[in-house]
């Protein structure tokens, strides 16, 4: 089962946060630095943005960078270059099935393990993936 190994693997996954001190145009002008980071690769883009917009559109925004400033406190952009192409897919699924407090983050973050199946997960992430950075 997907949860039980990724909750396991909380800890080792909070050292992320380190990778982003690289700069966005560096990142931007070389994709190859992030080919080795973990992909799952049996996600749906077209049913992950289904969902995407039906449980994340209305705090991280429809192209997912956040910022409207009408939820306290205010969402961060998930479309970030020189961030989002750094995270494995198994981090972004940690944060998505277990809230944001299981990795550090705002405890606003829900936990979606109780209503989105593991596959619907893998798929937003899908759809995250597809989405354009800023």
């Amino acid at each position: 089962m997907i949860r039980l190994i990724f909750s396991s693997a909380a800890a080792a996954i909070l050292t992320i946060g380190a990778v982003t001190d690289v700069a966005a145009d560096t990142v931007a002008s070389d994709a190859s630095v992030y080919e080795d980071v973990e992909r799952f690769e049996d996600g749906d883009v077209k049913t992950g943005a289904r969902l995407y917009k039906r449980y994340c559109r209305g705090c991280h925004g429809e192209d997912g960078r956040g910022g409207a400033h009408t939820f306290m406190p205010h969402i961060e952009n998930l479309t970030k270059k020189g961030y989002i192409e750094f995270l494995p897919d198994s981090y972004l699924y940690l944060v998505i099935a277990e809230g944001g407090e299981a990795v550090g983050k705002n405890a606003y973050m829900p936990a979606w393990n109780v209503k989105l199946t593991d596959q619907e997960i893998i798929d937003i992430i899908a759809h995250l993936r597809a989405m354009p950075t800023f």
